[in-house]
């Protein structure tokens, strides 16, 4: 048996199309991502394209290069995280024409995106939290994560709404499980009469349940925590986590299919993605005044 391989050069330099789709990542790492890596894949191998991704680092201007470098290859088509971009970039997809759609968000002051929408899935958890008798909420979150500012708006809209005083903590780097537990350190001393964290992520509020833990602090009788995303290291402790269930995969797989189907001339038409939220058992059962 004989295998081929193809050589595509000679359709790049003539700018044929390259049946190529370029993704632009702000974490590799992240349990979010690799669920929407799987669902674009899932998609583009079932129609026959391929996937070049890069990663960004939650960095606007290392977005700028790696987008810059997919469009030298003469990618079909891109898939941008809900991060903001640059000037630069905004003018360099405009002068190239190529279509392209953002992930991780639902609002997008024009552009096309797939995503849910944070601020209300923080606003319902918390609001959640509030019912189960939690009026001393913190929010845990990091300047390197996703829909952050969304989701912190989120967390004071239902503070707000209930006249609770907000109080919050945000980090500058990614989130882990060893940030939040220094966190959580940090705040319990700052404020003492903290009865609950609401976590812009998952891995964030299992360090806090580690840390409530390790200072003998019952969970949830005494500290309620939420987070969001649902990630396995969440639904695999004791309690499990409480978190809002996000549709990563087929945030991915609607990306993919609403390019692909622009790219061959076909209307595509998804039903918006929603999320749900899970109590778990990090959360009071019932309200306790």
């Amino acid at each position: 048996m004989t295998s081929v391989i193809f050589n595509r050069v000679p359709d790049i330099l003539s700018n044929r199309a390259s049946r190529t789709i370029g993704v632009v990542l702000p974490s590799f790492n992240h349990p979010v991502f690799q669920q929407v890596i799987a669902g674009i894949e899932a998609v583009t191998d079932e129609c026959g394209y391929q996937v070049m991704v890069a990663h960004c680092g939650y960095d606007e201007k290392l977005e700028e290069q790696r987008i810059e470098s997919l469009l030298s290859f003469n990618v079909d088509g891109l898939i941008l995280s809900e991060h903001g971009h640059t000037e630069r970039t905004l003018k360099m997809l405009k002068v190239a024409g190529l279509p392209f759609v953002e992930i991780m968000k639902n609002t997008n002051g024009g552009r096309f995106t797939v995503g849910i929408d944070n601020r209300l899935a923080a606003f319902s958890m918390v609001s959640l939290m509030i019912e189960r008798g939690y009026r001393n909420i913190v929010c845990l979150s990091v300047k390197k994560g996703i829909g952050t500012p969304d989701k912190l708006q989120g967390y004071l809209d239902a503070m707000e709404a209930n006249a609770l005083t907000p109080r919050s903590l945000t980090a500058k780097a990614e989130s882990s499980v060893s940030l939040a537990r220094k966190m959580t350190r940090k705040v319990l001393e700052r404020y003492p009469e903290t009865d609950a964290f609401f976590c812009t992520d998952d891995e964030l509020a299992a360090g806090v349940l580690l840390e409530c833990q390790h200072k003998g602090l019952d969970v949830p009788q005494e500290i309620g925590i939420a987070g969001i995303h649902a990630l396995d290291i969440g639904q695999s402790m004791m309690p499990r986590l409480a978190s809002v269930v996000t549709p990563d995969r087929e945030t991915g797989e609607n990306a993919a299919r609403s390019l692909i189907s622009e790219l061959q001339g076909v209307a595509f038409s998804a039903e918006p993605l929603d999320f749900t939220l899970d109590a778990g058992a990090s959360l009071l059962a019932e309200t306790q005044e």
